[in-house]
């Protein structure tokens, strides 16, 4: 009996720390009870072996789960691996005749202020037409044939900004047999930015519309019950209007539910990122390959991602419920050049194509349960999917769902705490040991922050472009790291006080799911406020795993016999564990070896000989316990796989917005270090555990990382450089100022680029750089060539002319009225043009302190064939409303009592005037302050800026071929391979002038 509890220590041949000889390993501990126990099967033997707590298990259980959690996860955004192209000869058709759509739409730039826009329009017109013409129910609309001209202010405007858009969007509308159900839009637009070829931005969405059209059209195809309306709209980049402009249209009023195509990157798959409410987002379910992410949906409510789609007209304005469905990555080849057919697939054409049209037949031809209750399932959802798996909830049900888990763990985790010490007592636990798992993280997360923003960003601060994945590994493994240092360290430092049978594991455990616990809760709160936490439905899940293993360990320390004072028979055994009984020869030499890589130990396997008790150094040796492996295979696993997968879904839209901004680079790095410490979380319980092989396995990524970290350019043909262009022609001076202005990251590798320029280098031009907001600068050198924006025009003046037709502020002797003016603007080949207001510099200078608004309150556009010479007194009349209205002469009018600060002008025809009235209050000047000759001037100061988008070569009379844009051509041209370049506004030539009425 003695010898079976006996102290290793007072026994050289138990020592489980002593090397045993071979002798010694024959021997066997004296039976209980004098009964020679039976050996064990090789069956029981063989899954003690591989199963128990060792550190080979855990190392290759953990290397496996690492390797797989990056595999599926980039099995899962895999275009090839998750869609297959059509087999059915009906979409194989479709789906050929959209993909030529495509390159038709992407032979040139069509950007709303170029030649090739009307062209674009042209086709789909005629293809529309084509198509509708199939079928009796089927018709076509051409914007009430270019008369929808609408005025307007959008919401976060607050009147301030004015838009004048005249539309051409191309409709088509396929009646329903129903007519009493509501109709629904499928919308995508087929303008690009003036530097783009607009592929998946918007082509493919518009190429899709076209496969939905040919499908709904077809003659296999029967008369559906719903309405559907397609919207091709227009000069969607700079406003959102042709989203706008429909709103006007008498088709809108019949619309209820939509779906948007949209493209924010540049090929992939395209995934739903946004969706008005649960209902209409449980229809996606029936698309084929689904992709969805909500985590996109909470960026863009938040403001996290700074663009628009026309999702936000058709939600916020139009009061639709729909969808929103784009590609998101790459966003360095996102508005450049490289947004090409070279740079996208037709596997990629396909998904958004299919998705457009599984959506469309679930709708379309058969009633909804949102029709008979249009009210219904309005609350907001959170979204995801898992290998054309879509999961959609309810955050009123994520809701209910976070509270019982709230509620319901500690309800049962601390009953079982409670009776472990309270009548068990068989859990020796104490505040060193609770302690250390903390102090561990925080330090690391310290650490691992102060390591990559002083240290690693510094030397390459842009690598994450070219390296994001390799840049979260280097992340992921220094933090494990940190952990096993601090905790190796910690347990050096605090061995005189650890207690028995203390279970690391288990308290590393249930400190993870505390702190799980706490950003649940806070999650918990922030989904009832009025912001959007949609992205946020894994937090509960992640919870729930943690939660469950922490209390399996629980359950396992109350099913373990309290211990038994020295001297007895029985030892505590502990769950899914077997007795000394069950000890056969093999596993009993197997335990002795103690400390070495197949430690048994349950509790830390850098223990380092600290004084335990006799009954721990028993207890350590001769225990079989399996419950870790349950543990382990309910955390780590998921937990991985959802933190990685999603983090490396927003990642990928994160890791190029540093083009944009400073503040992008910032949010990139803040969430790598969070995805690398979320990441390593699952895997802290059982770092303890793992052998030398993870420990170098870590240490060789880190290292390669630090290497690559100081060796990989930023930048290369995949990953480009983003860079913005303008160029400026400034009428105010003499000379005419010509300024080729580039806008990118502040970085010396810019000016650099722009100095290796041959004109710049002939001329020997210098480049300045001004910082101007966010970590971007405008690089800025004269032009060495006049563009030539349209035919026939000789001298650069005459590309902007103003003519004043009506200046009350020379005619009265009143300051104190309302103050008239009217002016005509000469713009040849021109479609866009900005106007400015202030008060003018004689008024400003005397009141510098104060903040300059925009005295005007009503603006008015004459339409065609209003009286070039006189003004039409409508806006004169008091009675104008408010917003927009249109008076007796079709003039079209916008007031705003908050002061009208920028009036956008969009029109159709290439040589047609402006011609425009303003009605603004004067800044009068208290003439006891100031010079009494400087109230009579009463003037509004204007500033007119006007865009080009035309690339390519013009010929003149003489037939002479030349650039159109020779600056922009030679930059594209002359740049590195690894830079890309895009617009940096509405054209990629501005012409400005200024004058005061």
């Amino acid at each position: 009996m003695a010898s079976s509890v006996a102290s290793p220590r007072n026994d050289s041949s138990d020592d489980p720390r002593t090397p045993q000889t071979p002798a010694q390993n024959k021997r066997h501990p004296a039976p209980r009870n004098g009964r020679k126990q039976p050996r064990a099967n090789w069956f029981v033997r063989s899954f003690r072996s591989l199963f128990r707590y060792r550190k080979t298990t855990l190392t290759f259980l953990t290397l496996l789960v690492v390797v797989a959690t990056v595999f599926l996860t980039n099995l899962d955004l895999s275009l090839e691996s998750s869609v297959s192209l059509p087999t059915d000869p009906q979409e194989k058709q479709i789906l050929d005749s959209s993909w030529l759509h495509l390159q038709v739409i992407a032979r040139k730039k069509h950007t709303y202020t170029s030649k090739a826009n009307d062209e674009v329009h042209d086709y789909l017109e005629k293809t529309v037409k084509e198509l509708v013409a199939r079928k009796e129910w089927a018709e076509h609309e051409n914007d009430l044939d270019g008369e929808n001209r609408i005025m307007y202010s959008s919401p976060s405007a607050k009147g301030k900004l004015v838009t004048y858009y005249e539309s051409n969007n191309v409709l088509a509308r396929i009646n329903g047999t129903n007519p009493s159900l509501p109709a629904l839009l499928l919308s995508a637009h087929f303008d690009s930015v003036p530097s783009s070829y607009g592929v998946t931005d918007d082509g493919m969405g518009i190429a899709s519309l076209l496969g939905v059209l040919d499908y709904l059209t077809s003659h296999k195809t029967n008369q559906p019950e719903r309405t559907v309306i397609f919207n091709f709209n227009n000069n969607e980049e700079f406003g959102l209007y042709g989203a706008e402009a429909f709103l006007f249209h008498p088709w809108y009023k019949q619309t209820k539910y939509f779906l948007n195509l949209e493209g924010t990157g540049a090929g992939g798959k395209a995934i739903l990122f946004r969706g008005t409410d649960h209902g209409v987002l449980s229809l996606y379910n029936a698309v084929r390959y689904p992709y969805a992410s909500s985590i996109f949906q909470q960026g863009f409510n938040n403001g996290l991602v700074h663009s628009d789609t026309d999702f936000t007209v058709y939600q916020q304005k139009g009061h639709l419920r729909g969808l929103d469905v784009a590609f998101h990555k790459p966003r360095n080849l996102y508005h450049t050049t490289r947004d090409s057919v070279a740079s996208v697939s037709i596997l990629s054409q396909w998904h958004m194509l299919s998705t457009a049209l599984d959506f469309t037949k679930e709708v379309a031809f058969k009633s909804i349960g949102l029709d008979s209750d249009p009210e219904s399932q309005m609350e907001p959802a959170g979204f995801t999917s898992i290998f054309n798996n879509y999961i959609l909830i309810s955050m009123n049900t994520v809701f209910i769902l976070n509270i019982v888990l709230l509620v319901i763990a500690p309800l049962v985790s601390i009953p079982l705490v409670f009776f472990i010490f309270r009548y068990k007592k068989n859990w020796d636990v104490n505040f060193v040991n609770v302690i250390k798992l903390p102090i561990s993280v925080v330090l690391s997360a310290i650490l691992l922050n102060f390591i990559t923003d002083v240290i690693l960003v510094p030397i390459n601060p842009f690598f994450m472009n070219n390296s994001k994945d390799s840049f979260v590994f280097t992340l992921f493994s220094l933090f494990l790291l940190l952990n096993y240092g601090f905790l190796n360290g910690l347990n050096a430092i605090l061995r005189p006080f650890k207690g028995h049978f203390h279970d690391e594991k288990l308290i590393s455990i249930i400190e993870i799911s505390f702190f799980t616990w706490i950003g649940l809760l806070y999650s918990t709160i922030k989904i009832r406020s009025s912001s959007d936490h949609t992205g946020e439905i894994h937090v509960g899940f992640i919870f729930f795993l943690q939660a469950l293993a922490a209390i399996i360990g629980l359950l396992g320390w109350n099913f373990k016999r309290s211990p038994k004072p020295k001297g007895t028979e029985e030892e505590s055994a502990p769950l899914l564990g077997t007795s000394n009984e069950h000890h056969d020869q093999e596993y009993e030499r197997n335990q002795r070896n103690y400390g070495s890589q197949d430690d048994v130990s349950v509790g830390s396997s850098l223990s380092l000989g600290s004084g335990f008790s006799e009954q721990c150094e028993v207890h350590e040796t001769k225990s079989f316990s399996y419950d870790w492996l349950i543990q382990f295979l309910i955390v780590v696993p998921l937990s991985s796989y959802l933190i990685y997968s999603n983090g490396e879904l927003m990642l990928a839209s994160f890791d190029k917005m540093f083009q944009e901004y400073l503040e992008g680079q910032v949010v990139f790095y803040i969430f790598a270090q969070a995805l690398a410490i979320f990441w390593a979380a699952p895997f802290l319980p059982f770092i303890f555990k793992v052998n030398r092989i993870v420990v170098l396995l870590l240490a060789g990524t880190l290292a390669y990382g630090v290497l690559r970290f100081n060796l990989t350019d930023p930048f290369d043909q995949a990953n480009p450089l983003k860079l913005r262009f303008l160029e400026t022609l400034d009428l105010n001076t003499t000379p005419v100022r010509d300024t080729v202005k580039v806008f990118g990251r502040e970085d010396p590798i810019v000016e650099n680029i722009l100095k290796d320029i041959p004109s710049v280098k002939q001329n020997d031009l210098k480049v300045v750089t001004n910082s101007i907001e966010n970590g971007i600068s405008r690089y800025e050198y004269p032009s060495t060539w006049d563009p030539i924006l349209a035919p026939g025009v000789k001298d650069v003046q005459d590309y902007l002319t103003i003519d004043v037709l009506k200046n009350s502020s020379s005619e009265t002797s009143s300051p104190f009225g309302l103050l008239t003016g009217e002016i005509r603007l000469l713009t040849p080949k021109n479609r866009n043009c900005r106007i400015d207001f202030n008060v003018s510099d004689s008024v400003t200078e005397i009141f510098d302190a104060r903040p300059q608004d925009s005295p005007v309150r009503t603006a008015i556009v004459y339409r065609e064939g209003a009286d070039k010479n006189s003004s039409t007194p409508a806006y004169l009349i008091n009675g104008v409303p408010a917003g927009f209205s249109r008076d007796a002469d079709g003039n079209y009018l916008y007031k705003s009592y908050a002061g009208i600060q920028t009036i956008q002008l969009n029109k159709l025809d290439w040589d047609k005037e402006y011609h425009l009235a303003f009605q603004w209050v004067p800044d009068v000047v208290d003439t006891n302050e100031v010079d009494a000759s400087k109230v009579t001037v009463k003037k509004l100061g204007i500033n007119v800026e006007c865009y080009w988008s035309e690339t390519g070569y013009i010929a003149d009379k003489k037939e002479d071929v030349k650039e159109r844009i020779p600056a922009f051509d030679e930059l594209l041209h002359y740049s590195p391979n690894w830079v890309s370049w895009a617009n940096r506004e509405r054209g990629l030539v501005s012409v400005t002038r200024y004058v005061e009425i």
